[in-house]
């Protein structure tokens, strides 16, 4: 379907055409394993593999299926055409033109992974893209070049096989445990969390988990409990601050952020008063960052097109913030972001070498789609830009819910 290919010296070469394909005739599969070597000729072209794909015609984006590729300069990528284009993601990869690389695709159930190299691959390699995707399920797979000349050779395609784990990781926290906050006291590690047992209402609080290694841990009950605070239900995403030998604990309860007190990280945490932070702007999933210069910062979301992430000063007294520092940092005006429902949420604050980095989660935390996010700035509370290539880790066949961190 467009372009003029030929065959010589054991490959096919593409040139001309709008995203020309060359179909595999009479073959249509779901799960399946390919290689090939793949070569963009020409700056900025692009050589790929479309696969469960269907409708195929002339025309660059005259198909509808999945595709991977690589594209001259610098990039890797995975997009669907399902009808229009949709980005799932994409790499920064070097990618010389004219050069030859070998591309191995492992495709399972909703699971795509992707290895690129210019070598052989072992089993042991990390794929470039290891994510999930339901929307189609099988189809027919082509060739494909955008944007200039390719060359394919050595393609090969088998039955999906799992492969044999050579590695194997035990997560040793205790299950019921979402949107875990750590923080070091002494010798000993303190997690607070989202009892997520008592999901949908989550009604009794937030539960503590001790460790002195990390490793093995320890169930403590309840740190914040319902009758000691403000609110009614969903008591989610703990933070932790301690300032003058008193431990603050933020977390939100009926979709408002509060914040009790304790003497000891074991608490128990109560609330002097029993009411949320004002303004009533102030939703879920705060976080506290403490500058260079002693100025603390309140990260918060707030439900406007969706969720959005905010931020201003907190005050000294730890329990208010600065109502005219208040200010957007970002909002889901991205694709990834903005499966099931348009979220960013989830705030934690870095700083490395004056810069600023707020990473974040993106899409509801229930869709497949849920991943990891980052966005840049000189300044705490912006402008922010974000990553390019967000975003930088995604749900996959082994682990869901990977944003919220």
């Amino acid at each position: 379907h467009g372009g003029e290919w030929s065959a010589a010296e054991g490959m096919l070469k593409v040139t001309g055409g709008k995203g020309p394909k060359a179909v595999i005739d009479g073959l249509a599969t779901g799960d399946f394993q390919l290689e090939v070597e793949l070569r963009p000729e020409g700056e900025n072209a692009q050589a790929g593999i479309v696969f469960r794909g269907s409708d195929f015609g002339d025309g660059i984006d005259a198909f509808r299926g999945y595709y991977v590729g690589i594209k001259a300069g610098n990039l890797v990528l995975w997009g669907a055409n399902d009808p229009k284009w949709r980005a799932i993601a994409v790499r920064p990869v070097p990618v010389k033109a004219s050069t030859w690389y070998h591309l191995r695709l492992r495709v399972a159930g909703n699971n795509v992974k992707l290895y690129v190299d210019d070598k052989p691959i072992t089993d042991d390699t990390w794929p470039i893209f290891d994510g999930i995707d339901p929307a189609l399920a099988q189809g027919g797979i082509a060739l494909r070049a955008v944007d200039g000349a390719a060359s394919f050779r050595n393609l090969r395609i088998a039955a999906y096989r799992p492969a044999a784990l050579s590695k194997s990781y035990t997560n040793p926290v205790n299950g019921g445990a979402a949107d875990p906050m750590v923080f070091r006291h002494g010798d000993k590690y303190f997690a607070y969390t989202t009892y997520t047992p008592d999901f949908p209402n989550m009604p009794r609080g937030i539960r503590l988990y001790t460790s002195p290694n990390l490793v093995d841990w320890k169930d403590e009950g309840f740190v914040l409990k319902n009758q000691d605070s403000w609110g009614d239900s969903r008591f989610w995403a703990p933070d932790l601050k301690e300032k003058d030998g008193t431990f603050y604990l933020y977390y939100a309860a009926d979709e408002r952020m509060c914040v009790a007190t304790a003497k000891t990280p074991m608490g128990p945490f109560k609330q002097e008063k029993e009411q949320p932070i004002e303004p009533a702007s102030i939703k879920i999933d705060g976080h506290i960052f403490q500058d260079d210069d002693g100025q603390r910062y309140f990260y918060y979301v707030t439900f406007g097109d969706g969720n959005e992430i905010w931020g201003g000063k907190l005050n000294d007294d730890m329990m208010s913030v600065d109502p005219s520092s208040l200010k957007l940092m970002v909002k889901p005006d991205q694709a990834w972001e903005r499966h099931k429902w348009a979220v960013t949420e989830g705030a934690e604050m870095l700083k490395h070498k004056g810069t600023y980095y707020l990473t974040y989660s993106g899409s509801h935390f229930e869709s497949p789609e849920y991943a990891m996010g980052y966005a840049t700035s000189d300044s705490p509370l912006g402008p922010w830009k974000k990553f390019a290539f967000n975003p930088v880790m995604k749900s996959t066949e082994f682990a869901h819910g990977t944003a919220h961190h």
